[in-house]
């Protein structure tokens, strides 16, 4: 479930690899992964065999520290987008039933905006997305579309409890934060897991931050090895408009959760490696879009996906919650 928020690139947005301490961080990273000199080559051998072992078991599997620094440097942008970021929002608003909502100044405007046209757009929920009806026209908009309106942007929201996102530029929470912090990159939290798939796939419910039971895949255990402990954690996929057929979501907590990374839990997707191989990459955990504003809908973490190690990998707290 790769966070929406995460924008493509864009010009002028910071480089990593030109930021000296990030630069640095790689270089010291890459340096520790080479073979020291004089190093014995019979040594070499046997170590590297145990590495195939360890590897076919579900070992570490290689990291790419710059794309990483790239893809955060992508993240901290998207969060200063007035028309992306979760710290705009300053509304929701769910539907009831598939009866429709209408947006701007008019004063029998269902949703009110200052300074938008008085009937700017028309929005009805659908099974699988949207329809937009605007200036005569209508058309229909999938699950995660944007919608402006004068000075606002309107999100679309489904997870089968349809309701629109109100983001506002000059909301002062996009000077203000909290924006996202992460641990330093961490090559061995990166490794192999096998997934160890459900006889029957079988529905479950998953709860969520805004009391709504969302629907869910249960795909199976992916298991796997970090830090010297055997570990496993259930794999779902939701069942929503706009998920991919393929994806394999993980939803956890660790032993960091509370004080050192947020409170809820974070979450990771798996990478397929092919056939029932992943890669469980906790450099890439992600903090819910409600560690940044209680305006969104979050599943919550099952019971069983406690690890009893901290990963200290990937998005920490943010702190700066709204109450």
């Amino acid at each position: 479930m790769t966070r929406f928020l995460l924008a493509q690139s864009r010009a002028g947005t910071p480089d990593p690899g030109a930021d000296p301490q990030a630069r640095s961080l790689s270089q010291r990273l890459s340096r520790s992964l080479l073979p020291a000199q004089g190093v014995d080559l019979r040594g070499a051998a046997r170590y590297a065999m145990l590495l195939v072992a360890f590897s076919a078991a579900g070992g570490v599997i290689p990291l790419d520290v710059d794309a990483l620094l790239k893809e955060r440097q992508r993240t901290l942008a998207s969060f200063r987008d007035p028309h992306k970021s979760p710290l705009a929002a300053v509304a929701r608003h769910d539907f009831a039933g598939d009866r429709p909502l209408t947006f701007g100044a008019a004063p029998d405007a269902d949703v009110q905006l200052d300074g938008a046209p008085g009937r700017a757009a028309v929005v009805r929920p659908l099974r699988d997305g949207f329809e937009l009806e605007r200036d005569g026209a209508r058309e229909r908009l999938a699950p995660g579309a944007t919608v402006q309106v004068g000075r606002y942007t309107l999100r679309l929201s489904h997870q089968n409890f349809p309701a629109v996102v109100v983001l506002d530029p000059k909301s002062p929470r996009l000077e203000t934060g909290p924006f996202p912090v992460w641990f330093d990159p961490d090559p061995a939290s990166r490794v192999e897991a096998r997934l160890i798939r459900e006889e029957k796939p079988r529905e479950e419910i998953v709860l969520s931050t805004r009391g709504n039971k969302r629907r869910a895949l249960r795909l199976g255990k992916l298991e796997f090895s970090l830090q010297g402990h055997p570990l496993r954690l259930a794999a779902l996929r939701l069942l929503e408009p706009g998920t991919d057929e393929s994806a394999v979501s993980v939803f956890f907590r660790d032993a960091t959760t509370g004080h050192e990374s947020y409170a809820l839990g974070r979450y990771v997707d798996a990478e397929s490696l092919g056939d029932d191989r992943y890669a469980l990459d906790f450099n890439r955990a992600y903090n819910p879009t409600c560690a940044f504003s209680l305006l969104y809908n979050c599943p919550i973490p099952p019971r069983e996906n406690v690890l009893p190690i901290p990963i200290r990998a990937g998005e920490r707290d943010p702190g700066g919650h709204e109450r």
